[in-house]
């Protein structure tokens, strides 16, 4: 497609009819998913180049440079070779598992393969019975157009000698993956949005009975299988010499597997996250404002005991489920009813002085105590409350400095469209008499 697969780079002197060399050109193609410092470049400073040296114009073929990176000619960045040299004895070796990680593709794409025909099955054509069409479009059509894919992409697999080749020829299919990620959270938040609804609710019960997994599970899958196409390809490279025929397209390959990755890995923990929390929201009942925020951490689970004061200024201990995240407390009975929450921001934390292994997290309205175990699990507890305020504070200055960036902006639309108005203005006055001449400020 025009892009490099491997790093190259060279200079060349900078000529000009009749006069002296002034400086050098260098030229450097790195393939997207490798960063320039990264690279396999040559010296920053430029070689020693007559000045009546012509530019080279000598291309150099693809397979020679992928050769020449895995031979170990070309070293990294940080002075190592690339790769050892390929010994007789090396390839004997390579020969035996090259075999076994063939196979652990193929049967890593079975079992995936099975786990979208179970989502298919068991949630998602089902479902067009209980939501509207325009809902299960928004949640399903990206998943629907990756089942169809590797319905295809398996059987070829299974025929096919070259598993690099195989992935080349289908891996602009892959690119659907990356709508299924940029269209992650609203699938989510759809998701969340529906559990008013009684109906859809109660279907999720039934069908979770007959499946392996949450359709959380299900759902999170797409998302991991880009970057474990990585883990494959690398480990089946890892068995493949230079000269074998299936060497150039497995580089290829998991160059391309490497790009796609780049942006999942970029986006991948906060799915995560959001897919942890909906499985959480899905267990809870009871009326609550939903849990779904894109920036929104949820960061552990616990059965605490709880201490809350009755009638009479009496003391209760009852044992709760705890759900810490970057801006929320909240708990729940053991069987997950509803009970309480807190806003965090302003939250303050401390180590109670009359129960012994307890904390009082307390805002202006609340007070929230909590008892623990032992001390160790207190003092995890406290790192994690302070390390997701911390996330919160940061995610609070991001949004003030978008927001900042963002008026800044409209503050400069608005001086734009005054000064013009003012130099229309005095265009107007100085081919007119009759209108009053105005002062520059």
């Amino acid at each position: 497609d025009g892009r490099p697969v491997v790093s190259w780079s060279n200079w060349y002197p900078l000529k000009n009819a009749g006069k002296q060399v002034k400086g050098y050109l260098h030229i450097a193609l790195v393939p997207p998913s490798v960063k320039t410092a990264d690279a396999n470049l040559k010296p920053a400073v430029p070689p020693p180049v007559p000045k009546s040296q012509p530019p080279s114009d000598k291309k150099i073929p693809t397979s020679k440079l992928i050769s020449k990176v895995t031979k170990g000619k070309f070293t990294k960045s940080d002075g190592k070779k690339a790769e050892k040299p390929w010994t007789e004895e090396r390839r004997k070796k390579a020969k035996k598992k090259r075999v076994p990680a063939r196979q652990e593709i193929i049967d890593s794409e079975a079992s995936y393969l099975e786990a979208l025909t179970e989502l298919m099955e068991t949630y998602v054509d089902p479902m067009e019975k209980v939501v509207s069409e325009n809902e299960h479009k928004s949640m399903f059509s990206d998943v629907k157009g990756i089942y169809s894919f590797h319905q295809l992409f398996l059987p070829f697999m299974e025929k096919t000698n070259d598993m690099g080749g195989c992935f080349m020829k289908y891996a602009d299919y892959l690119k659907i993956y990356t709508e299924y990620i940029n269209h992650y959270a609203d699938v989510i938040e759809t998701l969340s949005s529906l559990r008013q609804n009684k109906k859809f609710t109660n279907f999720l019960k039934q069908a979770r009975a007959n499946a392996k997994n949450e359709i959380t599970g299900y759902l999170i899958q797409p998302v991991q299988r880009i970057p474990r196409y990585v883990l494959l390809l690398k480990e089946l490279k890892k068995y493949t010499w230079p000269e074998h025929e299936e060497h150039d397209n497995l580089v290829l390959a998991l160059a391309k597997a490497q790009e796609i990755a780049t942006h999942v890995n970029e986006r991948k923990r906060q799915i995560e996250n959001m897919s942890k929390t909906l499985e959480v929201q899905s267990k809870i009942t009871g009326e609550f404002d939903s849990l779904i925020k894109p920036d929104r951490k949820m960061i552990r689970e616990d059965k605490l005991t709880k201490v809350s004061t009755g009638m009479f200024n009496s003391i209760k201990r009852k044992e709760r489920r705890v759900y810490l995240f970057s801006d929320l407390l909240m708990w729940t009975s053991i069987t997950y009813q509803y009970r309480g929450r807190m806003s965090l921001p302003a939250a303050r934390l401390e180590k109670s002085q009359k129960i012994p292994l307890a904390i009082e997290v307390s805002s202006s309205r609340e007070l929230c105590v909590l008892i623990f175990e032992s001390q160790a699990a207190m003092d995890s507890w406290i790192r994690d409350f302070e390390e997701g305020k911390m996330y919160a504070k940061q995610v609070r200055d991001r949004l003030r400095q978008v927001k900042r960036r963002t008026l800044d902006s409209k503050r400069g639309k608005a001086h734009t469209l005054v000064m013009n108005a003012f130099k229309t203005l005095e265009k107007k006055s100085g081919s007119d008499p009759s209108v009053p001449q105005v002062a520059e400020k």
